[in-house]
């Protein structure tokens, strides 16, 4: 008999165009993928992994649903089961930041709170003199959100892209201990 393993469905939501797919890519498959098609209603990715001081193996299921509105009316299905949320916006559009409280709605509307990291991505397409969204801005979304974390990341070069994911897995195991 071998050692039991943990199994955690995430959910990784967002507005169109955000980069969630390509940071899956680089997640997964540690490279960028500049030819991503829009997802249509959703993929699922699947990663083994350890973190520390855990001895048993984590495999997580990671939900890629797609960000268009006109897809929001079957999104609710895909939520169920997730114990895990990774809300993302893109860095050099202000818009997608300022939806993301719509997006907590949504997720929360469908399963209630769960634990959840807030991701700014395409930091490789921000002037760090001239950011949209203050470092103020995404703490006090963090809060709102009660994201166990606040990453800036690069699909296209790797930049914190595993932190997110040893962030939230951390968190989902913690929970799943109590």
């Amino acid at each position: 008999m071998g050692v039991p393993s943990f199994f955690y469905k995430i959910c990784i939501v967002g507005n169109f165009g955000v980069g969630k797919t390509t940071l899956l890519h680089q997640y997964l498959d540690k490279r960028f993928n500049p030819n991503v098609t829009s997802t249509i209603g959703s993929h699922f990715f699947v990663k083994h992994l350890k973190i520390p001081n855990v001895k048993n193996l984590i495999t997580l299921q990671i939900w890629d649903l797609a960000g268009q509105e006109h897809f929001k009316w079957v999104r609710h299905v895909f939520y169920k089961g997730a114990k895990g949320i990774v809300y993302v916006f893109d860095l050099s559009r202000k818009n997608t930041f300022e939806d993301i409280v719509g997006w907590k709605k949504e997720v929360e509307n469908s399963i209630g709170f769960l634990p959840n990291v807030l991701v700014g991505n395409k930091l490789d397409l921000v002037n760090s003199e001239e950011k949209l969204i203050t470092d103020q801005d995404s703490d006090s979304l963090r809060q709102h959100l009660d994201a166990c974390a606040y990453y800036e990341t690069s699909a296209k070069t790797g930049i914190s892209v595993n932190d997110v994911f040893k962030k939230l897995t951390s968190e989902m195991y913690k929970i799943s201990r109590k």
